[in-house]
């Protein structure tokens, strides 16, 4: 008879009740997420301000069109992160305002950043997309879609999301042993 067994055994666990550990994930939850706005708000901003100054030197009318679309594409992932910003709340340094409300609530964040991020990303690309059809070919609006939508994918992904799993964000498993036995 063969078998396989697998094991694994999760020790050193913090529990989200652990008012210091979460405190500590909170505040580092907050500082990603300024890191990530600012990051992607400023490189975006860079792309938009590169692509328009650059298309007026390009004497072919695709590529400057591409470029043109392309800055205003930029342009608006920009200003998401200025306007609609992911915000995480900073515990106080006390951490006397750390509970189960403060978690879910930065999870709420997060997600609806997420799906906000998927959603405008996806928006604003099929429109640059469909206005790159019309100008220019089909076969330039489907290339800049697909480049367009995979940093917005890419900026989606990169973003904090600890908090939104609070199953996971309960438990932070400091270290893991893991086993495997087989028998025939």
């Amino acid at each position: 008879m063969r078998s396989i067994v697998l094991v694994a055994l999760a020790t050193s666990v913090a529990h989200a009740g652990d008012n210091d550990a979460l405190c500590a994930r909170l505040r580092q939850e907050h500082d990603r997420a300024r890191t990530w706005n600012i990051g992607w708000g400023v490189g975006l901003g860079v792309a938009a301000v590169a692509q328009a100054g650059v298309a007026p030197l390009l004497g072919n009318h695709e590529e400057r069109d591409t470029l043109y679309v392309g800055a205003v594409e930029s342009a608006i992932g920009a200003a998401s992160s200025l306007v609609t910003p992911l915000s995480v709340d900073a515990p106080d340094p006390l951490c006397r305002d750390v509970d189960d409300d403060t978690l879910a609530r930065a999870g709420r964040r997060e997600r609806n950043a997420f799906y906000l991020n998927h959603v405008g990303g996806l928006l604003v690309n099929l429109g640059g997309a469909l206005i790159l059809a019309h100008y220019t070919t089909t076969g330039n609006a489907a290339l800049a879609f697909g480049v367009g939508y995979a940093v917005s994918l890419v900026r989606t992904y990169t973003a904090p999301r600890w908090a939104w799993h609070p199953t996971i964000a309960a438990f932070h498993p400091q270290s893991v042993l893991i086993g495997v036995a087989t028998s025939f």
